[in-house]
């Protein structure tokens, strides 16, 4: 059987490796210039550090077992270094408190009170059996005794980064759901898994390898007008919701929630951890060189990340940077600014709210299977869930085709 995959993002790159393993003829259509999706190095400018930036600071977890799997296939798994959750949060005062897993380290976690940690250890506790309702996460945790003050010194550190939205916008049941998968799966579960390659070459260029050594055809500048004008026997839709909407006559219209990265290279070393920061516009603050073993001649190479932060999407590309390095220097001291790049992701994810309904991956029409990492798999819209959906699109497909021929 011919199948025709478009798309070229995890969805339908992990949807590839499926079809071919299961010995069918692909085909991969990909309307962009490189295979990856949302999961990208920016194009090299003159003058960028080696290697050039990611357009963000993809960060897994240890739960991310089908995501593994697909690296490991492609041959990336070596390009992921994994170490045990031991973050440390600084707070507006730049005091340092580490966020870790089981009791130990939240019982230490200074930035709250004794009495907020214990309410947490408690609602952690009590989590597996406790329901959540069309509301948002902040909303179900007032509900279950957490502070305000818990709210944005703790809980807003997972969920900000997973679920690209505040506590207080974020749909309680995914929320709940990616607290339990984590925190609640085991130690090696809330593992980071932190990317030391470039993520272009480790994802989109590490597959389109393997598929080719498995005799998938793939094209790249190759947008579909119409399906009607793909040649193949079935199709697997791998693609945005709005593109998947216009291609299949559908409504799926989801409100985007915005990142924005921000690539400094700065003429002293200022982070000795990656870090979270509380009370800033910057989350998250990771050290590029180290992480991917280029430590720059002279200062340190940085990545800041801003997740769900549809304000900075507002500013311009100057006043965007000096507001970002103004904040790095707050919490770091003085560093003279070498280079800099701004990496904006308007649609980075749908925004996860209480009330959205995503449609499930797999078939939505005779040989017609969807994909994409917006769907209902059960998970939010990560890496994970992207593979995850690739792989049940095409377990949809191949089951209707078998059920269909022994009909």
């Amino acid at each position: 059987m011919r199948v025709a995959v478009v798309g070229g993002g995890l969805a339908g790159l992990s949807a590839a490796l499926e079809l071919v393993d299961a010995g069918q003829e692909v085909i991969v259509l990909e309307a962009r210039p490189t295979f990856g999706g949302k999961v990208q190095t920016l194009p090299r400018r003159e003058g960028d550090p080696d290697p050039p930036p990611d357009n963000g600071q993809h960060v897994a977890l240890g739960c991310f077992e089908h995501y593994l799997a697909f690296l490991d296939r492609i041959g990336s798994a070596g390009s992921i270094v994994r170490v045990p959750l031991d973050l440390p949060v600084i707070d507006e005062h730049g005091r340092v408190a580490t966020i870790g897993y089981g009791l130990g380290p939240l019982l230490r976690y200074r930035h709250l009170s004794l009495r907020d940690r214990l309410r947490i250890a408690a609602l952690v506790t009590r989590l597996p059996r406790l329901a959540a309702g069309r509301e948002t996460f902040g909303d179900f945790l007032r509900r279950h005794g957490q502070t305000q003050a818990a709210i944005d010194r703790f809980w807003d550190v997972f969920i900000r980064p997973a679920l690209n939205l505040r506590t207080d916008e974020a749909d309680a049941r995914a929320a709940v759901f990616t607290v339990l998968t984590a925190m609640r799966s085991g130690r090696r579960a809330s593992d980071l898994m932190l990317p030391a390659a470039p993520l272009g070459d480790m994802h989109g260029g590490a597959a389109r390898r393997a598929l080719e050594e498995a005799g998938a055809h793939l094209r790249t500048d190759a947008r579909v007008a119409d399906l009607n004008e793909v040649e193949a026997d079935a199709i697997v839709l791998a693609v945005p919701p709005d593109e998947a909407s216009r291609l299949l006559d559908e409504d799926w219209s989801f409100e985007p929630s915005p990142i924005v990265s921000v690539h400094l290279l700065v003429d002293r070393r200022l982070l000795e951890h990656d870090a979270a920061l509380l009370r800033s516009p910057v989350q998250w603050i990771f050290d590029r060189g180290r992480l991917t073993g280029h430590e720059p001649e002279r200062g340190q190479y940085l990545t800041v990340i801003s997740s769900g932060v549809p304000e900075l999407m507002e500013l311009r590309g100057r006043e965007l940077l000096d507001g970002i390095v103004g904040e790095v220097r707050k919490r770091f001291g003085e560093a003279e600014v070498l280079w800099s790049r701004v990496s904006r992701e308007p649609e980075a994810t749908i925004a996860l709210r209480p009330g959205v309904e995503r449609p499930a991956p797999g078939l939505v029409r005779e040989g017609v299977a969807l994909a994409g990492a917006w769907t209902g798999t059960g998970w939010p819209a990560t890496m994970e869930g992207a593979v995850r959906s690739g792989r049940s699109a095409v377990q949809s497909l191949l089951s209707d085709v078998t059920t269909t021929v022994a009909a």
